[in-house]
């Protein structure tokens, strides 16, 4: 039973008074203690009004499955209630079950093709299903006829920023404020905009400024402390293990802590180690090792890096990052050395569709013990390129070259494309890249054979 078990079944003048108690805390505001009484009443008597008021709380708390049970009794007593429909559909949308509730909402089209809520629902499951087209037809269609544009307007917004057309959401929130400057709906959705693209500086005062005018409001509320989260200083920890078949074995570790100097500039300061070892089990590549290993032998090497890094968003279009840092490598025959990392990179979105970022840095290679051991480290400058010609796909590409500490040379060319399941959820993307690396110098020996080391 959604609405809890059997027991304590009442009569039915006890029934109407519990149903009064819980109207009267619906009213003032006070939703759990409703709630509670309206599962008493359901428990006793199931009546239409009770359901929905349950199934409408329920859905407010986010027990859907609930909900959706409680709705469907409802219809059951009262078959075909357009109210009723509409909220079983509303609800079966935000559990994900679009097939169902692009049923109902097409069957309430058929009789009632000019009611804002069910055209509203239909486009809103539609987009939910990644039906872009279709959904905006039927905002399109509302704005022309004049059934509730500045709704159809707004659904259009959201329905963009679900796509991930950013620019365009804010450009329809935009349009919407301008026709009512006071829109709640439309101020919530640009600060959500604004959020999305990272600039929290301007999202976290718009959300601040909602809630004061609506103190109310839940979602205004929910968005607010969304952002407020996001801007929570946290840490991180994490560890990797890889291993081939030729010996070697590197374990890594890193423990990270992230604070907000300023709501779009994000600092982090992270601590990672290496320890790395090697068996030599080709006799051929044993030499190659300063410590010089028998077959079979171990020998070990170890790195430690302390980094501190600055990601802000500056404007809208650019953004930025750097960090540097300090890496120490001990080598096999005991001895260690201490070199300066670090790098950067500068991101420009041009329009809506197309960024450009380029990228430099200098980092020592840790593949490997023998790496570790012989110090070697690699000067790297690349650009990359992104192009989003429609919602669902980013064509990718990326040129680089890099300088190694000893004289070799890599250049390096890529290109790939990006696909996203066109619907909110799950939130699936699939990825192929085509890639192209060249040195100048191909080594072949234990320490560093660059053919090895892309296949590895």
């Amino acid at each position: 039973d959604a609405a809890g078990g059997k027991e304590g079944a009442a009569s039915p003048s006890t029934v109407e008074a519990i149903v009064r108690e819980a109207d009267a805390a619906f009213d003032r505001g006070d939703y759990p203690d409703a709630r509670r009484l309206y599962e008493r009443a359901v428990r006793s008597a199931a009546a239409v009004h009770t359901l929905s008021r349950l199934a409408l709380l329920q859905s407010w708390d986010g027990d859907l499955r609930e909900s959706t049970a409680n709705y469907r009794r409802a219809l059951a007593l009262r078959p075909g209630d357009v109210d009723l429909s509409l909220d079983l559909a509303r609800v079966l949308s935000s559990q994900n079950e679009l097939l169902d509730a692009t049923r109902i909402y097409r069957d309430l089209r058929a009789l009632r093709p000019d009611d804002p809520r069910v055209l509203l629902g239909l486009g809103q499951a539609l987009a939910l299903r990644g039906r872009y087209e279709e959904a905006d037809a039927i905002y399109r269609d509302m704005e022309e006829r004049r059934i509730e544009p500045i709704e159809a307007h707004l659904a259009r917004a959201r329905m963009q920023a679900w796509s991930g057309d950013l620019d365009r959401a804010e450009h329809f929130y935009g349009d919407v404020l301008r026709a009512d400057p006071g829109n709640i709906a439309a101020r919530i959705g640009l600060a959500q905009v604004k959020h999305r693209e990272g600039l929290d500086r301007t999202a976290k005062a718009q959300a601040e400024n909602i809630v004061l005018d609506h103190p109310d409001n839940r979602e205004a509320q929910a968005l607010k402390r969304q952002i407020e989260e996001s801007l929570r200083p946290f840490g991180a920890v994490d560890g990797v293990r890889l291993s081939e078949d030729e010996g070697h074995r590197v374990d890594s570790g890193t423990a990270a802590y992230t604070f907000m100097a300023e709501p779009q500039t994000a600092v982090r300061i992270d601590y990672s180690t290496y320890d790395a070892t090697f068996r030599c089990t080709n006799p051929g590549l044993c030499d190659e090792v300063a410590a010089g290993p028998g077959v079979d032998e171990v020998v070990s090497a170890r790195a430690t890096q302390l980094m501190a890094g600055v990601t802000s968003r500056l404007i809208k279009p650019l953004g930025f990052h750097a960090r540097i840092g300090a890496a120490r490598e001990e080598e096999f025959g005991g001895g260690a050395r201490t070199l300066l990392v670090g790098g950067g990179s500068v991101r420009w979105q041009v329009g809506r569709r197309f960024a450009v970022t380029g990228i430099a840095s200098r980092a020592p290679l840790y593949d490997s013990a023998v790496l570790i051991d012989r110090g070697l480290k690699a000067d790297n400058a690349d650009i990359d390129l992104e192009y989003r010609y429609r919602p669902a796909w980013t064509l990718g590409g990326r040129a680089g070259f890099g300088l190694y500490s000893d004289g070799n040379v890599s250049e390096s060319a890529a290109a790939s494309i990006t696909w996203r399941l066109p619907a909110a959820h799950p939130w699936l993307t699939g990825r192929f890249e085509v890639r192209y690396r060249r040195f100048n110098d191909d080594k072949d020996n234990g320490y560093f054979d660059p053919v090895r080391y892309d296949s590895e």
